[in-house]
């Protein structure tokens, strides 16, 4: 237990720089013993407010040592709580993010200020945390690791958000109360048009889920199909899948590395949400294996989480939940990184490039409500409080992210130059 002292130094240190960090939006926190403090205001800039009751007083001292990630660890620990259970942390996320983007908290970044308070104990922190990223270097053994941390938890786990296609991805929405199996199913058709996918192609999807692309695009176009993952459980549902649907004959599964698939010349590659898992380090890497399995006049198309370039080198040192505590070893590349490793490793050229990124926002609240109404029947599962939390912060920070566009996804379709199979402009969503 932290000594009453230390307790009240830190309460201090976080209201004093909530104080300041704060002009836009408002927070609100309210404590066990009745105390209430009120920072900002909403305005046109900010409009959203979050009501949070504090706990346990480890909440400040999380925040004073750790910035971003002691937030999202007081959290899991069950340190605070909204009064508003749907969007209180939804709106929370939103608050501190229009408050990092106005002009005077930038300039504070610029001049090396940190997001934490007692400014040597997050210098600790972050040293720690980059350690622990470095260690996690996405080599063959590395990301099997990574891979199975992530996704082979359960499939009857993931079974109770996603839609049935269990389709692991922004969807594309076109009316507002659509549903979320309808926008997946649009998403990977849009996909299948733009790889420009026909009878009698051999289509490569590097990183196949569940199989969601599998079955859509042997059953539109009657092509043959490869699809190679890393996690056993994915292709132990992918596999059952295919033979429900009678395609076996059309669709091979492979457990494989990207790094390892047995040489061919595919007609098309596509590979949806599969790129953040190979580390920016192995970004070349992976382009040029891209470069060898795809035929002269092949087309790949790729759709991913990207990090904006103005804060991809701070993003990818800086302690970061989603790898501490979702995707081991994972790193959202910018667009300019892409480019650059498709620039150094391959002939390729880009051929188009849509952000989507707007529909992830309701892709990732479908599954966020899809999640709570599950609750009891993953607590049923064995997995416990503690994890459900870690899931719901993982949940309403992405879409916190997309909402604000923070993030964005692309869908960006390489190919060579001179590729006359490219024909006419691409289809956009």
């Amino acid at each position: 237990m932290i000594p009453s002292w230390t307790e009240a130094g830190v309460r201090l240190a976080v209201a004093r720089f909530f104080n300041l960090y704060i002009s836009i939006g408002n927070l609100i926190l309210i404590e066990e013993g009745g105390s209430v403090f009120s920072f900002g205001k909403a305005c046109d800039k900010c409009r959203v407010k979050s009501v949070m009751r504090v706990h346990d007083p480890l909440f400040y001292w999380k925040i004073a040592t750790e910035g971003n990630l002691g937030l999202a660890e007081a959290y899991i620990n069950g340190c605070f709580s909204f009064l508003d259970k749907r969007e209180g942390l939804l709106n929370l996320i939103l608050i501190l993010i229009a408050n990092r983007d106005d002009r005077r908290n930038r300039r504070i970044a610029r001049k090396g200020g940190r997001w934490t308070p007692l400014h040597v104990l997050g210098r600790l922190a972050h040293a720690k945390y980059f350690l622990g990223k470095f260690s996690r270097k996405n080599t063959v053994t590395r990301s099997r690791r990574n891979v199975s941390q992530h996704y082979d938890l359960s499939n009857e786990f993931f079974s109770l958000f996603m839609d049935k296609s269990m389709t692991y991805s922004c969807a594309i929405f076109k009316m507002e109360n659509e549903s979320l199996e309808a926008a997946q199913e649009r998403k990977l058709s849009l996909l299948i048009s733009k790889a420009k996918v026909e009878r009698g192609h051999h289509v490569l999807d590097i990183g196949f889920g569940w199989g969601s692309l599998a079955i859509q695009v042997v059953k539109q176009t009657g092509c043959k199909y490869t699809g190679v993952t890393l996690s056993e459980e994915q292709l132990k549902y992918a596999q059952g899948k295919a033979r429900e649907a009678g395609l076996e004959d059309h669709i091979t599964f492979l457990l494989c590395d990207y790094r390892h698939i047995p040489p061919y010349k595919y007609d098309a590659i596509i590979s949806i949400c599969m790129i953040e898992h190979v580390g920016h380090e192995c970004m070349d890497e992976f382009f040029a294996c891209c470069e060898s399995y795809l035929a002269e006049d092949g087309i790949m198309a790729l759709q991913f989480i990207s990090a904006p370039e103005e804060r991809y080198e701070q993003y990818r040192k800086r302690p970061d939940f989603l790898t501490e505590y979702i995707f081991p070893g994972g790193c959202l590349p910018s667009l300019a990184r892409v480019v650059s490793a498709m620039s150094t490793s391959s002939r390729f050229s880009i051929e188009h490039v849509e952000n989507i990124g707007p529909n992830y926002y309701p892709t990732l609240m479908c599954w966020m409500d899809n999640f709570t109404a599950n609750k009891d029947k993953m607590l049923a599962l064995g997995f416990d409080e503690k994890f459900i939390r870690i899931w719901e912060y993982y949940l309403i920070f992405s879409a916190a992210c997309m909402k604000s566009r923070t993030l964005g996804v692309y869908q960006v379709v390489f190919s060579r130059p001179a590729n006359r199979r490219l024909g006419q402009p691409l289809a956009k969503a």
